[in-house]
């Protein structure tokens, strides 16, 4: 009876453990889509345009007419989202 109860004990912490993985997951996943959200290529344009020596003419042209340029940004953009996300979610649960 003893190793019954064990088993069960072990089995309940293993699901208990795998719903708190999915629970984080899915943290995570919705701090990343608001991050991403609330970053669009706009602002990651503005940026360079102000930091740069370059004329914003060249800067625009990069972001309008090189669909290659704007979709590495969008990945780096989305990286850069799910990488702070899963910051902020280590960080919300050490303080829970």
């Amino acid at each position: 009876m003893n190793a019954y109860r064990a088993y069960d004990r072990e089995e309940y912490r293993r699901e208990d453990a795998e719903a708190l993985k999915v629970l984080d997951e899915e943290e995570e996943a919705e701090l990343a889509d608001q991050f991403d959200n609330e970053l669009p290529l706009s602002k990651l344009e503005a940026m360079l345009s102000s930091a740069l020596s370059a004329d914003k003419k060249a800067v625009s042209q990069a972001f309008m007419n090189d669909v290659d340029f704007q979709e590495k940004a969008a990945e780096f953009l989305r990286y850069a989202a799910e990488t702070i996300a899963t910051n902020q979610a280590k960080i919300n649960r050490s303080l829970q």
